[in-house]
């Protein structure tokens, strides 16, 4: 399986991705707390490769961002899928914020979300809390994803959010991809072989 990774767009125009994918995950953060209606033309932009999409909101997402995503079939947000014989779940928004953003949750109740759900391949906004999220001396990832990937140990967590990171880490069973920003044109090509066996990861323009 090949697969497009992206998020932290924030309003920047997305033109047609250049590589040949069987899906395509954005992570969050369309936009920067403005209008909903942009989502459009990036979901546009990335149908055109004939891949198919799945997308979760982030914490700058306002609700309509959510609401578009779902018309348009696309969101996982707190949900599961199957594709090629994996279980893709999905989680936007973050914990909470000094900015108070659209769309935060407690770790609290990220933690209530999450305990429902399970899956190979997690596709979340937020980092989990210790691996690619230091700001300064603070480390400001969430409690609540560490802890449902340390217990519910995914082969693969796909994250965003903190824009000062970028990079590739493995905890126990689990291979943490975090992206850069599509705000400054990066984002992740990864192919999983069969059974997981090989994981290429490569970091790439878009």
């Amino acid at each position: 399986m090949r697969i497009l990774a992206l998020a932290d767009i924030h309003g920047r125009k997305i033109e047609k991705p250049d590589y040949d994918v069987d899906v395509v995950f954005v992570a969050g953060d369309f936009t920067n707390a403005d209008d909903p209606s942009f989502v459009e033309g990036v979901l546009d932009a990335l149908s055109t490769t004939g891949a198919k999409i799945f997308a979760v909101p982030g914490n700058m997402d306002k609700k309509g961002v959510l609401e578009i995503l779902e018309n348009r079939g696309v969101s996982i947000h707190l949900k599961t899928v199957d594709v090629g014989g994996f279980t893709f779940v999905g989680l936007g928004g973050s914990n909470p914020t000094p900015f108070g953003t659209p769309f935060e949750m407690t770790d609290d109740e990220i933690e209530k979300e999450l305990s429902k759900l399970s899956g190979d391949i997690a596709i979340f906004h937020p980092p989990p809390n210790g691996f690619f999220d230091w700001i300064g001396e603070n480390s400001v990832g969430s409690m609540a994803v560490r802890k449902w990937m340390d217990e519910k140990k995914p082969k693969m967590l796909i994250c965003a959010h903190i824009h000062e990171h970028q990079g590739v880490a493995k905890h126990n069973e689990t291979l943490i991809v975090k992206l850069g920003t599509a705000m400054k044109g990066s984002a992740a090509l990864i192919e999983i072989g069969e059974g997981f066996d090989p994981v290429i990861v490569r970091f790439v323009s878009i």
